[in-house]
């Protein structure tokens, strides 16, 4: 009888496919993945070794680091694609592992060394929190929503701080390359920052002109950082709050990874104002995941889960919910043009 059934239930439930097994298994072990290469930013590994340390036992001793552990962390680093061993204990990077240089182009370094970081990860933990809740998993363990948390821990600041710059710089640079500005006489970055993004577009645009729009403390810094890069002439910098208003008559109003950070009456606000500041004929432009349909591979979907557990009410939205934001607006959707960084730019006409 024992057989039997046992034949029963393999007839039932046939062996799973390995293909799906691997995919499981690689889901599974993602986090720790995550993790390896967060260190390895944190190490400096590929700056070491873009310098000239390329040996295990070279990268221990500026480690201060056991060489055998050590070789186990490069070995799983190498699996990766992030390293790969050219001779016994010699390494050298890979065009992956170019990204986790300080100083490269695109650098994603301080990126993968904010995910590893103990405040994001003990957020992480509490991603149960944030799904049955809808409420903040960050919040929930710290006490006190993010703003708070990096004013009142200034180290936890500069990396949140240098982990939004350098993801942002290859958003910059994909929005500057993917949109044609050239019919825009006035743009205005609404939570501009230091005016990185605007910098971009001037340098690509020669007969723009602009105008970086955010907090009073933040645009302190925005006026040397264009006036460094020779464009204090072709652009200023104005304090304000977006909620209150933007500055007025501009041809368009852009604003990259904002929306995502408010709920819908929150953006609703935001996009008004921009409305009613705008001249004639204008057009305003978000840069934001636009998340797939439900079914399909989406890292827009991983991100509005970092919203969710991060944030106290930000999100990413589909098109259909960015085409209802803008109606509510006075704006309709005209076009949605993907970006090489994977997220989009969304253009809204005035109507």
């Amino acid at each position: 009888m024992m057989q039997q059934a046992a034949g029963i239930d393999k007839a039932v439930n046939p062996a799973p496919d390995p293909a799906v097994v691997g995919r499981m298994l690689q889901l599974i072990y993602g986090r720790l993945a995550g993790q390896v290469v967060g260190l390895a930013a944190k190490l400096g590994i590929a700056d070491r070794v873009a310098a000239g340390t390329t040996t295990t036992d070279g990268l221990a001793a500026e480690l201060n680091a056991n060489s055998s552990s050590l070789r186990r962390f490069l070995r799983a680093l190498a699996s990766f694609g992030i390293v790969a061993e050219s001779a016994p204990d010699e390494w050298r990077l890979t065009a992956g592992g170019e990204l986790l240089r300080g100083d490269a182009r695109a650098s994603v370094r301080d990126l993968a060394r904010l995910f590893a970081r103990p405040e994001h990860s003990a957020s992480w933990l509490e991603l149960e929190h944030s799904v049955l809740t809808g409420t903040s998993a960050f919040e929930h363990v710290h006490g006190m929503d993010g703003w708070s948390y990096f004013r009142e821990n200034p180290e936890a600041g500069e990396a949140f701080n240098a982990g939004m710059s350098s993801i942002a710089s290859s958003i910059h640079q994909a929005i500057a390359g993917a949109y044609d500005f050239s019919g825009i006489r006035l743009l205005v970055d609404v939570g501009g920052g230091h005016g990185r993004l605007m910098a971009r577009i001037l340098e690509r645009f020669s007969s723009l002109h602009g105008i970086v729009y955010d907090m009073p403390h933040v645009v302190e810094g925005t006026g040397p950082y264009l006036a460094a890069h020779g464009l204090a002439d072709r652009c200023e910098a104005v304090a304000g709050n977006f909620f209150e208003g933007v500055p007025r008559g501009a041809d368009a109003y852009i604003m990259t990874a904002i929306l995502h950070d408010w709920d819908d009456e929150a953006c609703v606000k935001i996009l008004r104002n921009c409305r009613r500041a705008l001249a004639p004929g204008g057009r305003v432009l978000i840069g934001d995941f636009v998340l797939k349909p439900v079914n399909e591979p989406d890292i827009g979907k991983m991100i509005d889960l970092e919203m969710l557990v991060v944030t106290h009410s930000g999100r990413e939205r589909t098109e259909a919910e960015f085409r209802e934001l803008l109606r509510q607006s006075g704006f309709r959707l005209n076009r949605i043009v993907p970006l090489p960084s994977g997220n989009s730019l969304v253009e809204g006409l005035a109507e």
